[in-house]
């Protein structure tokens, strides 16, 4: 895994501009920056026009009194209003942008009344013009004084409707922040993550590194031969160890060439007296799985179950491919064991910690990680993990 020093940007779901915007980017903010296309707004105010206007019909059709349905009152008046409140939507949405209700109580009302107000009037005065135009009712001085008279109680149903509308800026507020905290929350996770796995990552290398350098140091005082053999092979996986370019999960095929090479060192070192055995399931040589995770394993195997004992020993590696859709690694020796309390290790050392942390942040629920042992009987290690996870975005 590689850590680069780079900006992320924020991301920007918050499309209402902050509060006290000046007057400058008037129509910028009115249109451009409307949370709902405008051509939405007017369509939404087209769709509630004909909803709220044909249900007078069928209230009328229910009645049996169609021959008392007015289009020009009960199908035209609602239409007009429906439709005016969808044009004039950028004007609320300029008041709801403007004005913090929290700190502009007064003007956050005041606008609403003046709003409300303003499209009382223009629409009575929008749907006379129509209705004069095409021949329903003519708009003189007697219907204009009728429509100001109708301006203090058709107010309250305005102002209403204005605060509906308010309140949809303000869910829709609401959600984009709430959805934007998430972002950010999931991006300063996934960084930290990725700063304790390179932190892991970086405990492990030089802990491998000494632990290889004893193995070359204890040879060269009587095998120069096979001294010269580890230093080369040492070579070869310092350069996997080092590879700062290295995914952070590789194919389990890859994981197992490791193993192999750093055994191989081993084998070196104890001469006949460590056998190797591989029983690995084809299926499994694709799967993914963190990188460098079964060293410390392997390397726990032989320091603490064959290092300290005079007698033969023997290191399986098994792999399977499970029907759950989980992949199987058993990592286990017959060496001298250890005592268990209540099914853990009293003191986990360096290199079991360091795979069930990374596990951990790699994985979270999703994996298990058993050890099974006893004095004189071996340690073994079975580690469960999904077959096909691709738990980071290398």
């Amino acid at each position: 895994m590689k850590i680069k020093n780079q900006f992320i940007p924020k991301p920007n779901f918050y499309p209402i501009p902050p509060r006290g915007v000046d007057d400058f980017g008037l129509l910028r903010l009115m249109f451009r920056d409307l949370p709902i296309k405008y051509i939405y707004c007017i369509l939404i105010g087209i769709v509630l026009g004909l909803f709220l206007g044909t249900r007078f019909y069928w209230y009328f059709l229910l009645w049996g009194e169609t021959g008392n349905f007015n289009w020009e009152r009960h199908f035209a008046s609602p239409f007009t209003n429906q439709v005016w409140w969808g044009i004039l939507v950028p004007l609320v949405f300029y008041a709801y942008s403007k004005f913090d209700w929290k700190t502009q109580k007064m003007w956050v009302i005041l606008a609403s009344i003046l709003i409300a107000l303003f499209h009382e009037i223009t629409s009575y005065f929008v749907w006379g013009v129509f209705a004069d135009l095409f021949g329903m009712e003519p708009f003189d001085w007697t219907q204009m004084s009728k429509i100001f008279k109708s301006v203090p109680t058709g107010f309250i149903s305005q102002w209403i409707q204005y605060w509906v509308i308010w309140g949809l800026f303000f869910g829709l507020d609401y959600s984009k922040k709430y959805r934007d905290k998430e972002v950010e929350l999931a991006r300063i996770e996934n960084q930290l993550s990725n700063a304790q796995l390179e932190a892991l990552r970086l405990q492990l290398q030089p802990h491998f590194l000494f632990n290889t350098l004893n193995t070359i140091s204890s040879l060269m005082e009587f095998n120069i031969k096979d001294s010269q053999k580890i230093v080369s092979k040492l070579g070869n996986l310092l350069r996997t160890v080092l590879d700062e370019d290295r995914p952070s999960t590789i194919p389990f095929r890859d994981e197992l060439d490791f193993i192999k090479n750093y055994l191989d060192i081993e084998q070196v070192r104890f001469s006949d007296r460590l056998k190797i055995t591989y029983e690995i399931d084809e299926k499994t040589l694709e799967a993914r799985m963190p990188s460098l995770i079964l060293q410390p394993l392997v390397e726990n195997a032989i320091k603490h179950g064959f290092a300290k004992s005079s007698n033969d020993g023997e290191i399986k590696i098994y792999s399977k491919a499970l029907n759950n859709n989980n992949l199987e690694i058993i990592i286990s020796d017959d060496g001298i064991g250890v005592e268990m309390i209540n099914g853990t290790i009293p003191k986990m050392g360096i290199g079991l910690k360091n795979v069930r942390d990374r596990l951990d942040l790699i994985y979270k629920k999703n994996y298990s990680m058993k050890i099974e042992s006893s004095v004189g009987n071996g340690f073994s290690v079975r580690i469960l993990l999904p077959f096909n996870w691709f738990p980071e975005q290398e």
